[in-house]
């Protein structure tokens, strides 16, 4: 079993990953849920979970019917399961069907599990987003809710899956995500023989930033996650710094870095990079459907001659300062695009709970009024911010774009790539920091920059609005080709198959 294979497309998605599971039933775990309940005076009403994690996992149940477990985010959600027992919740969703069983976490242990530990801790480390001379400090707040809130949540998890475990036959886990490190652990003392798989979606970082953490919380992240049969990753870079971590961390491992496997308490575990993608299909369907045409319209007046855009949640990883710096460089070398490019970003307040994020937000929107200030015109401003979380019309734009812009520091996929690559109308270029995930998929890129270099940045998206014609052709074809080859299906199926020949084994 390699790190990387190079499996072609899914020919027919939905029959594989029917066979795969013929015989078998998947248990998912994450943090989130596909769905939140709020009560209303008829009963309950459904809203549909935010992010990237449940976007990607939710096309799971158009090709299964699995077991999903997640947090209990809302008081609604506790009555409803509440209301079921100990039973999950039967789930029909258009064209997908599921059970949803909810754990339900004290507010003290959520606390300190999410808002503590996994946000800002853990996903700040992992995006290397730490300003290390003064973060973190990790006294007696942060050690409470180590032990009081993420250990015994993720416990509770494990003992949740336990209970979908004794209920299934042939059961096949899946963990996904930094939120649920420890789950694992717990479960196999339980089921020395369970298939266990964990996915983790955003980056995993090196070795020396990792031992920013203290020495028992990476240990028992390690080693919770080599009692997992596959781990999968986004990136061969991820795999390859989870290599080194395990055998930096823990004595008695064995790391195969040919093999991409780590030996460790009688077991090996094996690693694999999944990148995740979308359903090209369906995010076409809402690009062009009649939401998305009259987004247009309400868009047209926003659009210039020649059309920059990005999409973007306002968090400090996405690297908004610097594209937005490196745009108005361009325009100071290139006066003769003044009043003939546009940049319209379209932004997601993200997490504004957090003091970090908040002071970004207030500086991205103070970087757009300078350069609008700059540059702008009585009758043009050259950047067009749009705030909020409209989806639709963030997918409506990218059909027009000339240049799409996503330069991230650092990024476990980075979707807004694909999803650009698919519904783009203009041959539009894309420039791409090789701090996104999609990098690794994509490259060679003609216009691909390091997060850092402003004035880098500044030409790639000159050179991508001068690229003729034939060379955008060329290379909208291939990105899009590639998203079409290995989508949301190609991911799945990469995953249950090496799971099925892990099962074989098992059995034989």
């Amino acid at each position: 079993m390699r790190m990387v294979g190079d499996a072609g497309a899914v020919n027919s998605p939905s029959a594989t990953t029917s066979e795969l599971l013929r015989n078998r039933h998947l248990i998912i775990a994450s943090n989130r849920g596909p769905f939140e309940f709020t009560l209303t005076e008829g009963g309950y009403q459904r809203k549909r979970g935010a992010g990237g994690v449940v976007t990607a996992v939710s096309q799971i149940s158009r090709y299964a019917s699995p077991t999903w477990v997640a947090a209990a985010r809302t008081s609604a959600d506790r009555q409803v399961q509440a209301d079921q027992g100990s039973e999950p919740i039967p789930v029909e969703d258009n064209d997908s069907s599921y059970l949803l069983r909810f754990v339900d976490l004290n507010e003290h242990v959520y606390d300190g599990y999410y808002n503590v530990i996994a946000n800002p801790l853990l996903w700040f480390l992992q995006h290397y987003m730490l300003d290390t001379p003064r973060e973190p400090r990790i006294g007696l707040k942060e050690w409470r809710a180590w032990h009081e809130g993420y250990v015994p949540a993720n416990q509770q998890f494990a003992n949740v899956i336990a209970e979908e475990v004794e209920r299934a036959e042939r059961p096949v886990v899946m963990i996904q995500d930094y939120h649920l490190y420890l789950a694992a652990r717990p479960l196999r003392e339980r089921y020395p023989s369970l298939p266990i798989q964990f996915f983790l979606h955003i980056p995993f970082p090196g070795s020396d930033y990792l031992r920013v953490l203290p020495v028992e919380m990476r240990q028992e992240i390690v080693r919770s996650l080599l009692a997992c049969d596959i781990i999968g990753f986004q990136t061969n870079r991820s795999a390859i710094n989870f290599l080194r971590s395990a055998g930096s961390f823990l004595p008695g491992v064995l790391v195969d870095y040919e093999d991409a496997t780590v030996e460790y308490d009688g077991r090996v575990t094996y690693l694999r990079k999944y990148p995740i993608s979308i359903d090209p299909a369906s995010v076409r369907a809402l690009a062009n459907g009649e939401e998305a045409e009259r987004e247009l319209e309400y868009l047209a007046p926003y659009f210039g001659d020649k059309n920059i855009l990005r999409v973007d949640r306002i968090e400090p990883s996405k690297n908004l300062l610097r594209g937005f710096e490196a745009f108005s460089l361009m325009l100071d070398q290139h006066p003769e695009l003044q009043e003939k490019v546009n940049l319209l970003a379209f932004l997601v307040p993200s997490r504004s709970d957090i003091t970090e994020y908040e002071r970004y937000q207030d500086e991205v929107f103070a970087a757009i009024g300078r350069i609008n200030q700059r540059h702008g015109t009585d009758y043009w401003q050259p950047v067009q911010p749009f705030i909020g979380n409209n989806y639709v019309r963030a997918l409506a734009a990218m059909r027009r774009y000339d240049v799409l812009l996503v330069n991230p520091v650092i990024d476990g996929m980075n979707l807004v790539a694909k999803e650009g690559a698919v519904v783009n109308e203009r041959n539009g270029v894309l420039v791409l920091s090789d701090g996104a995930g999609a990098f690794e998929q994509f490259a060679p890129l003609p216009n691909f920059v390091s997060a850092a270099d402003v004035l880098g940045t500044a030409e790639a998206l000159y050179n991508a609005l001068m690229q003729p014609e034939e060379e955008r052709r060329e290379l909208a074809d291939r990105l899009r080709s590639c998203v079409e080859r290995e989508d949301v299906a190609w991911w799945l199926n990469q995953q249950l198959e090496d799971i099925e020949r892990l099962c074989e084994e098992h059995e034989a």
